[in-house]
């Protein structure tokens, strides 16, 4: 996602946007709304460059030019930069301050235009023709849960089984045609244990498509660890409850975009969705909703909601939950807890309006292989990428 971005991008990223430009705050409207069918963020570090607007899912990449643009050493380096963008599979289109103010309408067309190119032809290549809705592919995530370095598994939070090696787990699902990973040290909160830079170092030398890290996660200087690793995202819980204003911070300095917030949640008597703590060990009295809302103002990014009832029942996702999250906040969903067959997928995309489905089991137990569920879902038409 950062393709190697070092230190002093994040930086120049963070002071670009706090002193953004009448014409990216005008387009900037536009785009946070969510209204064109893509997530975008606004001052991206990649690789040496900071983007002005960049939608990670499409690798489509919108720069607003002022009047400097015009000066030919600047027309140089711009060339140059596209091209190594280009080289990185990044598509660019460009618009000049005056094109932003007199014809925004005219803007927001050509920009709605080649998020639905990317989207269809270029993310969706091989979907049935007509196949799904307009939108972002779907996503598959396989899910490793972590305990002393070993890939674990249970159900409903207990019953601990070993599961194999992480790193070759996840570098075998990116052979397979996951989209992306999720790799979650579940008893570093509990054990006070930060999660291993020298595992991320390993699982980003070994795979080629984005991974998330989270277990014990509680600074800026833990989230610094683990991008330099190689992470493209990372994933907070119980630290973020206990600790609000962390989503903030982490936000205002890498971009919601890496900020994934972990919600563990169980469903009790009364029908409410509740918030668990500490690996689903302690309960609190927050609604999920509530909690997933409030985490969105603050900064998150991206939303992974793990349904306790669920959890390695293989009885399918919790579709009510889920389907209330989707529908109502701005950034992905993530559903994870229950996924046991194909069909399960499907209705928590149709029904449950989930952006991506994470499961652990059924894949590290080879009960489902990726690409025979990717082929399933293109035949139901739902969109997603090919293995």
């Amino acid at each position: 996602m950062f393709y190697g971005a070092s230190h002093l991008i994040f930086q120049k990223a963070e002071e670009l946007r706090n002193r953004s430009t009448p014409a990216e705050d005008l387009l900037w409207q536009h785009l946070n709304s969510s209204k064109l069918g893509a997530k975008f963020l606004r001052q991206h570090p990649c690789a040496i460059y900071v983007l002005d607007f960049y939608c990670h899912e499409i690798k489509l990449c919108i720069e607003i030019d002022g009047s400097i643009y015009q000066s030919e050493e600047v027309k140089h380096n711009d060339y140059r930069r596209e091209q190594s963008l280009s080289e990185l599979g990044i598509s660019i289109i460009r618009f000049s301050n005056n094109e932003v103010f007199q014809n925004t309408s005219k803007v927001l067309n050509e920009i709605q235009l080649k998020i639905n190119q990317l989207q269809i032809v270029n993310d969706c290549a091989g979907s049935p023709s007509g196949a799904g809705k307009p939108g972002l592919c779907k996503r598959i995530i396989p899910c490793l849960d972590i305990k002393d370095g070993r890939t674990v598994k249970g159900i409903n939070f207990e019953n601990i089984r070993d599961a194999g090696d992480p790193v070759e787990l996840g570098a075998f699902y990116a052979q397979q045609g996951a989209d992306e990973l999720v790799f979650l040290d579940i008893t570093a909160t509990v054990e006070k244990r930060k999660t291993l830079s020298e595992l991320v170092l390993k699982i980003a030398q070994r795979i080629n498509i984005p991974f998330t890290v989270g277990g014990g996660i509680s600074s800026i200087d833990d989230v610094h660890i683990l991008l330099a690793n190689g992470a493209d995202k990372i994933s907070v819980n119980t630290s973020a409850f206990k600790n609000p204003s962390l989503l903030n911070e982490l936000s205002k300095n890498f971009g919601s975009q890496c900020v994934v917030l972990a919600i563990d949640t169980k469903q009790e008597e009364d029908g409410e969705w509740y918030v668990y703590l500490n690996g689903g060990r302690t309960k609190t009295g927050i609604k999920c909703f509530d909690w997933a809302k409030e985490a969105v103002d603050r900064g998150a990014g991206e939303i992974l909601l793990t349904s306790m009832n669920n959890d390695g029942t293989k009885k399918g996702f919790a579709i009510d939950i889920t389907k209330q999250l989707s529908i109502n906040l701005p950034v992905p969903v993530i559903a994870s807890g229950g996924g046991g067959t194909m069909e399960h997928f499907k209705t928590v995309f149709e029904d449950g309006c989930a952006d991506a489905a994470l499961a652990a089991s059924i894949f590290h137990f080879k009960e489902i292989a990726i690409p025979d569920l990717k082929r399933y879902l293109q035949a139901q038409n739902i969109i997603v990428r090919n293995s």
